[in-house]
């Protein structure tokens, strides 16, 4: 089923309460471009983070995870 609330805003803090992860996390996933986190918006200087954006990457992150090899 598709976010009907593709475009809503959460402030990063509510982001990293979601993922289980520290808030200073996710300016440290903004620095490295390989993971492909969605970027921030900032409004009054808080920044902001897309919600439709935030479950497509964890879609494929998980993805990413289950094909990734089991070991033996």
């Amino acid at each position: 089923m598709p976010d009907d609330n593709f475009d809503a805003l959460d402030p990063d803090s509510k982001v990293a309460r979601q993922l289980g992860v520290h808030p200073k996390s996710l300016p440290r996933w903004d620095a490295r471009p390989e993971l492909k986190f969605p970027k921030p918006l900032y409004i009054n200087g808080r920044k902001y983070r897309r919600r439709g954006e935030i479950s497509e990457f964890l879609r494929h992150a998980a993805v990413a995870h289950a094909q990734r090899p089991t070991k033996a």
